[in-house]
């Protein structure tokens, strides 16, 4: 029974990862993983919540999150067995846009909009904003870059 049961859970995954969207999802989310866990532990361990500093924390654990990204969309979401210096440098440009976007809508947020709760908690709320906005540039621009060679 757990055989059929694990069979059947198997080939509903497998239906959804083919497509596009959601692997684009997955590797999103483990993006996601790697800009929050490095941008909290550095505020924590160098207590820093907002102005220069948490502009520098971000900007370094998006950076983290990009060069995974890269690689995980090229060979997993896109499915290309690998990339060309044209697809790279595209990708570079499109994630220091997208990072500058980030970054900026994150910064405003948490040195413009007084909240009456946890800085810490806000700057990730802010740094989520700027994440999902962040998000949708990139999967389009991505489909652009990434787009098979018939």
């Amino acid at each position: 029974m757990m055989k059929l049961i694990f069979g059947w859970i198997k080939n509903i995954l497998n239906y959804f990862l083919k497509f596009e969207f959601i692997r684009f999802g997955i590797v999103g989310f483990f993006n996601t993983l790697i800009d929050y866990g490095v941008m909290n532990i550095l505020m924590f361990v160098l207590k820093i919540n907002q102005g220069s500093g948490f502009i520098t924390i971000k900007t370094f654990s998006i950076v983290l999150s990009v060069v995974f990204s890269y690689y995980a969309n090229l060979l997993w979401t896109f499915k290309l067995k690998k990339g060309n210096k044209e697809q790279l440098i595209k990708f570079v440009v499109l994630s220091v846009i997208t990072i500058g976007v980030n970054v900026w809508i994150a910064g405003y947020m948490v040195d413009n909009i007084n909240v009456s709760f946890d800085k810490y908690l806000w700057a990730n709320i802010a740094s989520l904003i700027g994440a999902v906005v962040a998000i949708v540039m990139r999967y389009f621009g991505s489909r652009v870059i990434f787009k098979k060679k018939i």
